[in-house]
């Protein structure tokens, strides 16, 4: 039998090594101080959250109530006989019904006044004097002559 120390396997080189031990220090919270006297003095609020600005809702809103005056104002004087300005009227409280139901759908999608988005949008689609021919047209079909 050959023991480890033989010399048929080559020499083994004896290096001496150094065991280095690693210290590790515990994390530990730090200690409270002391508040100071004024310390009421260095609170910073907090800033309040700010409010979404309701700036298309309000021109929503306004459009239509604009809607319902230019088509009331278009048909008391196309009654009282200036058709052409009765007319212009009409034509510009189409206009403002589509700007008001537009703005209103995107106020109400974004989220500012949902509700008074959705009602301004209706007013102005209920105001709008195009859709209001068509619908009496299609309630004149019901008559009976």
């Amino acid at each position: 039998m050959t023991s480890p120390d033989d010399t048929t396997m080559g020499e083994v080189e004896r290096v001496p090594l150094k065991v280095v031990p690693i210290f590790v220090t515990p994390i530990e919270p730090e200690p409270e101080s002391e508040p100071p006297e004024d310390a009421d003095d260095l609170v910073v609020d907090e800033p309040e959250p700010r409010r979404p600005t309701l700036a298309l809702l309000t021109t929503s809103v306004l459009l239509a109530l604009a809607t319902v005056g230019v088509h009331i104002s278009a048909i008391v004087i196309a009654t009282a006989g200036d058709y052409p300005t009765g007319t212009v009227l009409g034509y510009v409280a189409i206009g403002l019904s589509v700007l008001a139901v537009t703005v209103g759908v995107i106020a109400a999608v974004v989220g500012r006044g949902r509700l008074w988005a959705i009602l301004a949008a209706s007013v102005a689609v209920l105001a709008n004097p195009f859709l209001l021919l068509v619908v009496l047209r299609f309630l004149s079909g019901f008559q009976t002559g």
